[in-house]
């Protein structure tokens, strides 16, 4: 069962849902469940963007709302680790909020250009 975090706040600026569906959540692995995966071999599920940073989300515990993935917010300086969801979709730069790629299929990590 999930816990109430507050994902939806900025979703009417944002023009979509932060999370996915439901049945999209049901899919990407908990906490540690790739962690013996080979980093390349490791499936991305979720994609998220704000100006030249990304998330690449590859496991989530939907109770904390503590994700797992590759991250790079300064460029060529990204690197594997944990990201606090909520805090995530509550992002603003500027005029801009931290955004989900609508359109982002699951796939492996080394189909990634910036994942290295």
């Amino acid at each position: 069962m999930e816990t109430t975090i507050n994902y939806t706040k900025l979703d009417r600026r944002r023009g979509h849902r932060f999370l996915p569906p439901k049945a999209a959540r049901a899919k990407i692995p908990a906490l540690y469940a790739t962690e013996n995966t080979k980093a390349g071999d490791t499936i991305i599920n979720l994609h998220y963007f704000v100006g030249g940073c990304d998330w690449y989300i590859a496991e989530v515990d939907w109770n904390t709302g503590l994700a797992f993935g590759w991250a790079e917010v300064v460029a060529g300086c990204g690197e594997w680790g944990y990201v606090n969801l909520e805090e995530l979709a509550n992002i603003t730069v500027g005029p801009f909020v931290v955004e989900r790629d609508c359109y982002f299929d699951p796939t492996p990590a080394s189909k990634i250009a910036r994942i290295v």
